[in-house]
């Protein structure tokens, strides 16, 4: 195997790339040591994110093999991010209603899509079942994760990072303002690591 190409065992040399992503998409291997059933690795739990057999006990996210009613047919949840979420709403309102005698809640969240950001022009997405690939995808996959941010001044910080990195270049500048304030000017500063803002201009203008 080379920089750019692999060769087989009969001699021929075939020209390749190599993309390696890592991700956490599979559950804790501790969750086999718990002594109840699991599927996939993960936990099997009731459409109200009870482990049957253990009072009390819920489990949600990668952990868990929630049902997914939306779609039906025996199908589980996907561990992501986007059901992980609503299911420790649910879950959480579960924990207190039990005690209390009250009915739980069951889950149950028809999928918005997959997205995926690997960085560059580099994505992929299927926002409600529409497939994107690059600029598009990445574009839906940047906003859908600045709108998942819990608050407006979260938002506003990283979005302006994202401006930022597009001018100056990907993970050269950070912000440095916190709390609901107006940021100036003074609040962004370049990493020593990166290039002024001078030197990228330029590179840029004695590029060929």
């Amino acid at each position: 195997m080379e920089r750019e190409s692999v060769t087989l065992t009969d001699g021929r040399e075939l020209p390749y790339r190599t993309l390696v992503r890592t991700a956490g998409v599979a559950a804790s291997p501790l969750v086999g040591t718990l002594g109840a059933d699991t599927a996939g690795g993960r936990l099997v739990v009731t459409d109200r994110m009870a482990v049957p057999g253990l009072d009390g006990v819920f489990a949600l996210g990668d952990a868990a093999a929630v049902p997914d009613v939306a779609t039906g047919g025996g199908a589980v949840c996907p561990p992501t991010a986007q059901h992980a979420l609503r299911q420790g709403r649910v879950a959480a309102d579960n924990v207190v209603a039990q005690p209390r005698g009250q009915p739980l809640r069951p889950y149950a969240h028809k999928d918005l899509g997959l997205v995926v950001d690997l960085g560059g022009t580099d994505a992929v997405s299927r926002p409600l079942g529409v497939r994107l690939t690059g600029l598009p995808a990445r574009a839906v996959a940047r906003g859908y994760h600045l709108m998942a941010l819990r608050t407006g001044v979260a938002r506003v910080r990283t979005a302006t990072n994202r401006l930022l990195n597009a001018v100056a270049g990907d993970d050269c500048v950070r912000t440095g303002f916190q709390g609901r304030h107006r940021a100036t000017l003074r609040d962004f500063e370049f990493t020593d690591a990166c290039p002024t803002p001078e030197e990228i201009r330029a590179r840029r203008s004695s590029a060929p």
